[in-house]
């Protein structure tokens, strides 16, 4: 393993890579461009960023501004969750840079946000073709996504039974029959059938740029399909369309695909647009 700064520095907290096999799938079918995925444990990222001195990482791999606002958190909680969501998100747009023939320290990205909140990427010297990035993170993960064209979007859910009590803030009643039915003859309890879709919209909304972000029930599913990848990951694609009275042009309905996969107790959702600003 070499010991370039793109590099993960803690490699034992990356989530095996194996488990973004599904990746394929997307990418072969509606994304033909260079998109990069990881997934952390933020528990041991945590624990590997006390042994090796806060202070020191945080200098190393963070620009002057980000450690500006990270002296600033209170919460343990929020720390973590904050730093391991901007090292994830520096790796993928790393690995993005040097693909594209650029080699940067990470301490010279910065990760930044629009007026709506969407994170983007900042680098000292370098003007244009920067990758598009999108950052979740949910219980004790974190992830990220970047993309060489176009823009994405990234989420990650704990499978918990609370999504039942909410459910019908993010899915109607047909969407709800859409996922039972798809999703009959497997043993998964109803929650983790519901956190794929919770997953799936969130990524949707977060893959908007320069526009109202949509509400959950604005997104409609449509259908499913199981993603055959391996014998042991289950993955599928949720296709959706975003409804007209939500867009400023006459163009007629946005369709949209998000691919997901379960991964332990949480599921993944990943969307891509080629080459759309949405």
């Amino acid at each position: 393993m070499s010991n370039k700064q793109t590099d993960f520095p803690f490699y034992d907290c990356v989530v095996a890579a194996d488990s973004f096999s599904f990746l394929l799938a997307l990418k072969s079918e509606d994304y033909c461009h260079v998109l990069q995925c990881i997934l952390i444990d933020l528990l041991k990222f945590d624990k590997n960023c006390r042994e090796s001195g806060e202070e020191k990482v945080i200098k190393q791999y963070l620009a002057s501004q980000e450690r500006e606002y990270w002296h600033k958190l209170t919460s343990k909680k929020r720390k973590r969750e904050w730093l391991g969501g901007r090292f994830a998100a520096k790796y993928v747009a790393a690995e993005i840079l040097i693909r594209a023939g650029h080699e940067v320290e990470w301490s010279r990205l910065s990760v930044c946000y629009d007026t709506t909140g969407r994170p983007f990427l900042a680098a000292d010297d370098i003007n244009s073709g920067l990758p598009d990035i999108s950052i979740s993170h949910s219980g004790d993960m974190a992830a990220a996504m970047a993309v060489g064209r176009g823009l994405c979007g990234i989420d990650i859910q704990k499978i918990t039974d609370r999504v039942i009590k909410v459910r019908r803030r993010f899915c109607s009643k047909r969407e709800e029959q859409i996922v039972i039915s798809f999703f009959s003859n497997s043993s998964e309890r109803p929650a983790t059938h519901l956190t794929k879709l919770w997953a799936a919209k969130e990524a949707l909304r977060k893959v908007e740029k320069n526009s109202i972000v949509p509400g959950f029930l604005e997104l409609e599913l449509k259908r499913i399909k199981a993603i055959p990848v391996s014998e042991n990951t289950a993955s599928w694609r949720f296709s959706f369309t975003r409804k007209q009275s939500d867009l400023a042009s006459d163009v007629g309905r946005k369709n949209y695909t998000v691919a997901l996969s379960r991964i332990a107790d949480y599921v993944l959702a990943l969307v891509t647009t080629d080459d759309i600003v949405a």
